[in-house]
């Protein structure tokens, strides 16, 4: 028994190493970014470090989103920090979006740390994969699969407090995964989000982002560009999904669709690249700098 317990022990020290930059909070978030790693700031964050308080005169508005979001690049290349030159000295923007984040994590990273920023505004940055909640990621070099989901064959609370556990869950679930849309959830997060939002009495804006190739209007050509046919379609129908949704529920939107492709020349957004999702550090900044007029419009950030 001595020998097995010590044998199950360093399997775990092995996994837990294997996480490499990732740490898994029981806040709702499923998994985080250890502080310090990829850029990140003392939160785990691709940002700043920030007082709590604002400066006397600075307005906050804390963007919550995903890849899109978090950026390709520095800190200071994701589209938030070209959002914040663009809206004046007065705002500053505070940029808690995480990559692999769906709709529940982000409410989850409004209520730990949103608030305590003291925002103005809050805005919501969605993606097509939001409808379908995160539960496989992969982790570690090279990536294992590892299980974050509610649903599994081991116990929760095992699986919250163990690496092993979560790279065996996500081995035997890997094999025939699909991912599977869940619209019901992601309304019941943005209606969680409004109920924060109004308890606060701030403003929540809802950002609809899309892949930076569906600004070529061509469906055939899209698919070129995204590497498989019906991707754009499908990428199209989603976004569509969710905007529907985030109008029953009663929150303001700003189509980012729109605004990608009332846009220049695009093939600059990926040059050099096969991401056919996200934007280059280029693409961030003209992002940034062109929805800044709707953003403020919307989420009532008046000079």
């Amino acid at each position: 028994m001595c020998g097995f317990a010590a044998a199950l022990a360093a399997a775990e020290a092995l996994a837990r190493h294997h996480d490499g930059t990732l740490r898994f909070p029981v806040d709702g978030r499923r998994f985080a970014t250890a502080p310090g790693e990829h850029g990140a700031n003392f939160l785990g964050f691709h940002e700043r470090e920030l007082s709590d308080e604002p400066p006397s005169g600075e307005r906050r508005v804390v963007v919550l989103g995903d890849s899109m979001t978090w950026g390709t690049g520095s800190a200071d290349q994701a589209w938030p920090r070209a959002l914040e030159a663009a809206l004046g000295p007065e705002i500053r923007t505070i940029n808690l979006s995480h990559y692999g984040y769906d709709a529940e994590q982000s409410l989850a990273t409004l209520r730990t740390f949103g608030w305590r920023f003291r925002p103005a505004a809050v805005l919501f940055a969605t993606y097509a994969n939001d409808l379908v909640p995160s539960e496989l990621i992969t982790v570690g070099e090279p990536p294992l699969f590892a299980w974050v989901g509610d649903a599994g064959t081991l116990p929760t609370l095992l699986r919250e407090r163990s690496s092993l556990a979560r790279l065996a869950e996500g081995a035997f679930r890997a094999r025939g995964f699909t991912e599977v849309e869940d619209p019901e959830r992601y309304r019941a997060a943005l209606l969680a989000m409004r109920d924060e939002a109004a308890l606060h009495s701030v403003p929540l804006v809802v950002v609809g982002l899309a892949a930076h190739v569906l600004a070529e209007p061509d469906l055939s050509r899209c698919d070129a560009r995204a590497g498989a046919p019906g991707r754009c379609a499908e990428a199209l129908e989603r976004t569509a999904r969710e905007a529907e949704i985030v109008a029953s529920v009663g929150l303001p939107y700003v189509d980012g669709l729109a605004v990608l492709r009332a846009g220049p020349e695009r093939a600059w957004f990926n040059a050099g690249s096969t991401d056919w999702e996200h934007p280059s550090p280029a693409g961030h900044a003209w992002l940034g700098a062109a929805l800044a007029e709707p953003v403020r419009e919307v989420a009532r950030l008046a000079p």
